[in-house]
C-alpha cells in the first residue's frame, strides 16, 4: 500500500515539474516571431554546438515540409539508421516535435532540457519560442547520438532558427503565398527567403514549380555553387496502374512503390524525399532500393489526408492556405468522386483557420471547397495562433449552407450528430483543430484507415 502511495506521489511530482517547465516555455509564445540567427547561435555556442555532432537534412517550403521530413526519416530508419526528426507545429503534445530512435522525447527528458536552456537564458541569453524548441532538438539529438537528423524550417528559411546547420542535402518543397507579413508580399520575395537554406557546395533538391519562384531558387543555387536537382527535370514520381508508383531519378529507377499517404500531392512529396535520399546515397549513406520502398510504404503523418472510420468516414487534413486547399480539393475528388452535386452527398465540412499575419484571405479559401459540401460548420481552432473568430466570419459573410459555432468541441459534436456509415465528414483548415479532433475521435472508437 505504501509503495503504491509513494509511487503515485513521485508520479504526481513529475507531472507538476513537467507542467511547470511547460508553462515557463509557453510564456515565450507571446514574444512573437523574431527572425534572425544571432540568438540561436549564442545559445548553441553555450551548449558547445550540438548541431555539429551529426549529419543533417534541411527541408523548407510553403507546403509539404513535414510530409517530406517524415518520408525521409522513414526511409533512413528502414535503412537501419537512427534518426532525429524535428518538425512543427505539434498537434496535441509538444513532445511530438522531437523524435529520435523511432520514439518521441519523453516528458522527463523534455522537462530537463527546458530547464537546462532556462539556465542559459537566466545568464542573459534571449530566445523566441521556436528558437527555444530548436535548441532543445539540436541538443537532444546530440545526446542521443543520432546517425542523422532531419530538420523542418519553422518560417521561411534564411533567418529561420534551423538555418544554423550545414546539411548533407537541402530540400525546398514548393513556394506559394503564405505568411506574407513575415516573408514578403510577392512569390519572388518568399522564394528568396526559402532559398536562404541553400549552402555553399551542398546539394539541393527542389520541388518548386512556380514560374516566378523557380528562377530565384536557381540563381541562389548558382551563387552558392550548389548542385540542384529539380522535380520533373531530374527526377519524378508517376503512377503505375499495375503496381503502385515508379520513381525515376538521375541514377536510380524504382517501381512497385506503394505510398502510404493519400493524395496526388503526396506523390510529389515522396518524390522529393526519395530524391533527397538518392543524393544521400551519393555521399555514402547505406540506402538500398528496397529500403526506399519500405520507407515510402510505412510512413505516417497524422492529419495530412488521414482517414478515420467509425460511425461515419472522417477525413482529417491540415490544409491552411490556398495551395493546401487546392490539394485538398483534388484529394476529395480522389476519395469521394465528383462532389459537384452536394445535395446527393451526405457530406459535412468542419472548418476553422488562423490568420496570424492578418494577410490570409480565409473567406476565399473556404469558398474554394464550400460547393463540395452539403453542410458546413465553422468554428474557432484551439491553440494560441491567432484564430479567426466566428465574429470575423459573421462580418465577412459565410456560405448559405454554413453555420457558426464558436466552441470547437461543440462544433465537432454537432458535425458528428446523426451521422451514419454512408456519411462523410471533412475536418480541415487548421492543424490545431484537426489534431484535437483526431484525439477525440480515436478515444471515441474511430480507427485509422490505411490507403486502399
Amino acid at each position: 500500500m505504501n509503495k503504491i502511495f509513494f509511487k503515485e506521489k513521485i508520479m504526481q511530482a513529475h507531472m507538476n515539474d513537467y507542467h511547470a517547465a511547460l508553462a515557463y516555455l509557453n510564456t515565450f509564445q507571446f514574444h512573437g516571431f523574431r527572425l534572425g540567427l544571432e540568438r540561436i547561435n549564442d545559445v548553441l555556442e553555450a551548449l558547445d554546438n550540438p548541431q555539429k555532432r551529426y549529419p543533417s537534412v534541411h527541408v523548407a517550403g510553403t507546403n509539404g515540409k513535414g510530409s517530406v521530413c517524415a518520408t525521409i526519416t522513414s526511409i533512413l530508419e528502414a535503412s537501419g539508421l537512427n534518426c532525429g526528426l524535428y518538425t512543427s507545429p505539434h498537434l496535441y503534445s509538444l513532445c511530438e516535435r522531437f523524435r529520435a530512435f523511432g520514439r518521441l522525447i519523453s516528458e522527463p527528458e523534455l522537462e530537463r532540457l527546458i530547464r537546462k536552456i532556462k539556465g542559459l537564458i537566466e545568464d542573459g541569453l534571449e530566445l523566441s519560442y521556436f528558437e527555444y524548441t530548436t535548441a532543445i532538438a539540436m541538443n537532444w539529438f546530440a545526446e542521443m547520438e543520432v546517425d542523422v537528423a532531419i530538420f523542418e524550417t519553422g518560417l521561411g528559411g534564411r533567418l529561420d532558427a534551423t538555418n544554423v546547420i550545414i546539411p548533407q542535402v537541402s530540400v525546398i518543397t514548393n513556394i506559394a503565398l503564405d505568411h506574407q507579413s513575415f516573408l514578403g508580399e510577392t512569390i519572388e520575395l518568399i522564394a528568396g527567403e526559402k532559398a536562404g537554406i541553400i549552402k555553399r557546395n551542398v546539394p539541393v533538391v527542389s520541388g518548386v514549380r512556380h514560374e516566378h519562384a523557380r528562377p530565384v531558387i536557381r540563381q541562389k543555387a548558382r551563387e552558392m555553387c550548389a548542385s540542384m536537382w529539380e522535380l520533373d527535370r531530374d527526377f519524378s514520381m508517376s503512377k503505375n496502374s499495375r503496381d503502385g508508383f515508379e520513381y525515376t531519378g538521375r541514377s536510380l529507377y524504382l517501381d512497385g512503390i506503394n505510398l502510404s499517404m493519400r493524395g496526388r500531392h503526396q506523390a510529389v512529396n515522396s518524390a522529393l524525399a526519395v530524391a533527397a535520399c538518392e543524393r544521400l546515397m551519393e555521399s555514402g549513406f547505406p540506402i538500398s532500393p528496397e529500403c526506399i520502398r519500405t520507407g515510402c510504404g510505412r510512413v505516417t503523418w497524422p492529419c495530412r489526408g488521414e482517414i478515420l472510420r467509425g460511425m461515419c468516414t472522417v477525413l482529417l487534413d491540415g490544409a491552411h492556405n490556398a495551395d493546401g486547399v487546392t490539394a485538398l480539393k483534388r484529394l476529395l475528388q480522389d476519395i469521394t468522386g465528383d462532389l459537384r452535386n452536394p445535395a446527393e452527398e451526405h457530406s459535412c465540412l468542419l472548418w476553422a483557420c488562423s490568420d496570424e499575419g492578418g494577410d490570409k484571405d480565409f473567406t476565399a479559401m473556404l469558398g474554394m471547397i464550400s460547393p463540395h459540401f452539403k453542410e458546413i460548420i465553422i468554428t474557432e481552432p484551439p491553440g494560441p495562433r491567432a484564430p479567426v473568430s466566428t465574429e470575423s466570419w459573421r462580418n465577412k459573410g459565410i456560405p448559405d449552407n454554413a453555420v457558426l459555432e464558436e466552441d470547437w468541441e461543440k462544433a465537432l459534436y454537432r458535425a458528428l450528430s446523426g451521422r451514419g456509415p454512408d456519411d462523410f465528414l471533412c475536418i480541415a483548415g487548421s492543424l490545431y483543430l484537426t489534431g484535437r479532433a483526431r484525439i477525440r475521435l480515436l478515444k471515441a472508437g474511430f480507427c485509422l484507415s490505411r490507403t486502399d
